[in-house]
């Protein structure tokens, strides 16, 4: 599990230089944190942190492998980068693995199942995921 008051602190600083970094960050650059608003933010990101564990262990237990990480509009330039790729959740997947859950502290961003049907239905072939993946780099 991530210190997530310290991983505020360090999307603070590195949102200083962004921009439009999103709320609350572009908040707390102009005019500090709010009371209880960092505090706030860090407890949010821990429980996505253990929900989307949790929903991963699920997928893996299921059998699922493909899955895609979404994004919600106005997510930050970090996450928005992996906003539709395709990740895989077994150890020796073509793909490479989900980014963390969540990347940032701001966003809320989530793991979709990527089903044969769906891929199917959207001529999505495996061959164009791994022609879009986007591995994460922190």
């Amino acid at each position: 599990m991530r210190e997530w008051l310290a991983e505020v602190d360090r999307w603070l600083e590195r949102f200083r230089d962004e921009a439009q970094p999103p709320e609350p960050f572009a908040r707390a650059l102009t005019d500090g944190w709010r009371d209880g608003e960092r505090e706030a933010l860090a407890e949010s990101a821990q429980t996505l942190e253990r929900e989307s564990a949790a929903y991963v262990e699920q997928l893996r237990a299921s059998g699922v492998d493909l899955v895609r990480f979404d994004c919600k509009s106005g997510s930050c330039s970090v996450c928005v980068r992996y906003c539709g790729k395709a990740y895989s959740l077994a150890e020796d997947g073509d793909l490479p693995p989900p980014p963390p859950m969540p990347i940032c502290p701001a966003c809320r961003h989530v793991l979709n199942m990527l089903t044969p049907f769906f891929m199917q239905r959207t001529g999505v072939t495996l061959d164009d995921l791994l022609d879009e993946a986007e591995p994460f780099r922190d």
